[in-house]
């Protein structure tokens, strides 16, 4: 097969959220199986090309309309040097511009006030379907023979890809996959109504009055209206995308999707172990190396006792703590009581952290050798409800804020810790629990969307309904459980790193299920 994958974000080349992880291990696993896979993606400020050989700058131009007149982009192809799969970069100035792939950062506010840190690009509109047009608009590039079999979409800032494909002559043996990454309010890039729609598109009105969302014109219905086939990243975010109940956390796409009977194929996500790789310390930038799945956890602890000297030592913005504000502080002394919970990931409301920082104060005050590392930067309420947390006198040594990100710090808050707490409201596949389990940390889950595939007791623990008592309640066992029963702890997360390794590789995952779906597509 010949598989062109167009997204706005890859690990190692522009990287922003969960899609990065996807859009890579999909093209390097397509092309270790033999097929060709070709990624296409957009040139930020923040693309790397240091994996990148044979890069080739502006090897293709064309012209594209939109917005009332013609956009010159052009294409520079290079090859992903270890991972060997092709790769299109699709150039433009509105791209370039950006220092992030979807929100404007620090620096970019301290230039220009209305440029909100963390708010999204105010011409993503027009980024998105530039970006749609110039993927279609390579077809006039390519002989007949090299033309795709499967045009791959990653989540709803390239849905429009569709649109085009459809009605490209060239491409009509095209077909075309939209996978639906995360359907919360935030996350639809839809337009505001069909006259905007048809602004940004060039195409005219009746063309969306059956992808309408009240007055909204949504690209993943714009999808399934022109022949794609949409697929989500679980089983049961399928079906939870397909029920009216999920209107409130979907912003009403889930009763839409019922009333046209459109089917969306769940397929759970898997992760690159190899991009985490415990045992290896070069891939996982962890102190020390360890096996969770060999009962081997000597590394695990001495990256924590290592982790609390470096906290103990760093500065805000320094040495280990770069790009990132520290908060409150930890005891560095570790003791076998001690029990260590965690959560790193984007600060987000859908993330379920106000039930997070409602239970914590008592489990604080409960648990007199609970230790608490927090990592991550989103939100500016949640940002300072875990500074205001952190700088309580009673918590101190006990409750520390990582406000930021860099990979060696966020690694070594999973790999420090014996669980991880995941109160997400709706969870459309998550990430975070399999690196968790493959660094022999156990995830605590709500019981939601793709976090269903923790099994309960067995590689982690599930908890409902999603509200503070309840989450007090399950952290109160677990924290008890690794009290009275550190062996069981151990044997439940050398499980955990097992059973993620043997069932959610992305190897595996790509051969058993998206292979054959994109084989049955081809043949029909």
């Amino acid at each position: 097969m010949i598989v062109w994958i167009a997204s706005h974000e890859c690990s190692g080349i522009s990287e922003a959220g969960g899609v990065k992880n996807v859009t890579f291990s999909l093209c390097k696993e397509f092309h270790k199986a033999g097929h060709k896979a070709v990624l296409f993606i957009p040139v930020f400020q923040c693309t790397n090309f240091k994996g990148i050989t044979g890069l080739s700058r502006n090897v293709y131009e064309t012209e594209v309309p939109i917005c009332g007149k013609k956009e010159k982009v052009s294409y520079s192809l290079g090859t992903s040097i270890n991972d060997k799969f092709s790769i299109v970069f699709v150039e433009h100035p509105g791209f370039a511009e950006k220092e992030d792939v979807y929100c404007y950062t620090r620096h970019e506010e301290e230039l220009n006030p209305a440029h909100k840190k963390g708010w999204g690009h105010e011409d993503v509109k027009f980024l998105d379907n530039l970006f749609a047009k110039a993927v279609d608009a390579f077809a006039a590039f390519v002989p007949e023979t090299e033309l795709p079999d499967i045009i791959h979409c990653q989540d709803a800032s390239t849905a429009n890809i569709p649109l085009f494909v459809f009605h490209n002559p060239k491409l009509k043996k095209t077909q075309t996959v939209v996978t639906i990454h995360n359907a919360g309010p935030a996350y639809h890039h839809e337009f505001s109504s069909i006259d905007e729609a048809a602004w940004f598109t060039d195409y005219d009105i009746p063309y969306f009055v059956n992808c309408l969302n009240d007055e909204r014109v949504e690209p993943f219905l714009v999808a399934a209206q022109y022949g794609a086939l949409l697929t989500t990243v679980s089983p049961v975010y399928a079906s939870e995308l397909t029920d009216p109940a999920f209107n409130n956390v979907t912003d009403g796409l889930a009763g839409i999707f019922a009333a046209k009977n459109i089917q969306i194929a769940g397929i759970t996500n898997g992760i690159d172990i190899d991009l985490y790789e415990p045992s290896d310390s070069v891939k996982s930038v962890l102190p020390y190396e360890f096996a969770p799945e060999k009962m081997d956890f000597e590394g695990k602890f001495k990256n924590r006792f290592w982790f609390l000297e470096e906290l103990k030592n760093c500065e805000s913005n320094s040495g280990l703590l770069k790009d990132i504000k520290k908060y409150g502080f930890l005891t560095s002394k570790d003791s076998e009581k001690d029990v260590y919970l965690c959560y790193q990931g984007r600060l987000a409301s859908q993330k379920g952290l106000t039930v997070f920082l409602e239970c914590l104060p008592g489990l604080l005050e409960a648990f007199k050798n609970l230790k608490v590392i927090v990592t991550g930067q989103g939100e500016g309420p949640l940002e300072e409800g875990f500074r205001k947390l952190a700088e309580v006198d009673n918590y101190a040594g006990r409750l520390v804020f990582l406000n930021g990100y860099n990979k060696k710090a966020a690694r070594l808050t999973v790999a420090s810790s014996d669980f991880i707490v995941l109160p997400s409201f709706f969870e459309p596949c998550g990430l975070e629990d399999f690196i968790a389990s493959v660094y022999g940390t156990l995830p605590v889950a709500n019981r939601t969307g793709g976090l269903n595939k923790i099994l309960d007791g067995e590689t982690g623990f599930l908890y409902s309904p999603n509200t503070a008592d309840s989450l007090f309640k399950k952290l109160s066992e677990v924290i008890e459980m690794k009290l009275t029963d550190p062996e069981k702890i151990l044997k439940t997360a050398g499980k955990g790193a097992e059973y993620t390794r043997n069932m959610y590789s992305w190897d595996k995952v790509t051969l058993k299920e998206y292979i054959p779906l994109f084989e049955s597509l081809i043949k029909k």
